[in-house]
């Protein structure tokens, strides 16, 4: 992943230093590679990406699901898939993603043109639809779950195996400056680069570096980039697997 959630001349603003170049210690070429790292860590702590040049390299392929069944107050049995990370792109073909489906005996594509599935990219557009998304929380809805399943396990447990994207549009403010703490905290931990110069009532760069990191999670957790606040029923054999009557 290039780096994409802030630039090493925002680094170099925050540290109060001159812009980073091929001369400086460190190059402009190491902060980028330390804001990718930083960015890397921000998506694995939050399951997500934070910008859209940021989805086709934040590929999931083959995530292993259980399928909730979600009974409505009529007599259909939807199936609910929530995905770990979020929100999703819109699930394309064409793209490379997939929806595979255990259905009686095998596994079957539904974003694939050959099965004749019909799908939404809304949760609000359901009728006469195969399977609809809600792209924001990173969920997916299977029309009339017990039906095409007849009620028979899937290999393993594993109902369902999804290869999607996500990512938000856009990088927002938090994302960008928690990106900039964790980078500064990496260039500060080298008390050999002589790049923060310490006063005598100045705190020493492995303490600065502290700082930064638990400045970063603070921005992460205040934010709530860290939880999720809907009920999940992702996990193979995780709890929330069951029947849920929606209101």
């Amino acid at each position: 992943m290039a780096a994409i959630y802030c630039t090493a001349s925002q680094v170099a603003e925050f540290l109060q230093v001159d812009n980073f170049s091929g001369s400086t210690t460190p190059t402009s070429t190491v902060v980028e590679s330390f804001i990718e790292m930083a960015q890397e860590r921000i998506n694995q702590l939050t399951d997500h990406a934070w910008n859209d040049n940021a989805a086709t390299r934040g590929n999931v392929t083959e995530e292993r699901v259980r399928i909730q069944r979600v009974r409505n107050q009529g007599f259909n049995v939807y199936g609910r898939i929530q995905l770990r990370h979020f929100p999703i792109v819109a699930l394309d073909n064409g793209q490379g993603d997939q929806l595979n489906i255990w259905q009686d005996s095998a596994y079957v594509d539904y974003l694939h043109p050959s099965n004749s599935k019909t799908g939404s990219a809304t949760p609000t557009d359901v009728v006469d639809k195969d399977y609809w998304q809600d792209t924001h929380r990173g969920t997916i809805y299977i029309a009339n779950y017990n039906t095409i399943n007849n009620l028979i396990g899937s290999p393993s447990d594993v109902d369902a195996y999804v290869t999607y994207r996500y990512a938000t549009a856009t990088t927002p403010e938090d994302i960008k400056l928690a990106t900039i703490y964790f980078t500064a905290a990496t260039i500060a931990m080298n008390d050999d680069l002589n790049l923060m110069q310490e006063a005598d009532d100045s705190m020493d760069n492995a303490t600065k570096s502290q700082k930064f990191e638990e400045m970063a999670m603070k921005i992460l957790t205040d934010n709530k980039r860290l939880d999720r606040k809907f009920t999940m029923a992702r996990a193979v054999g995780g709890l929330g697997v069951g029947n849920v009557v929606l209101p």
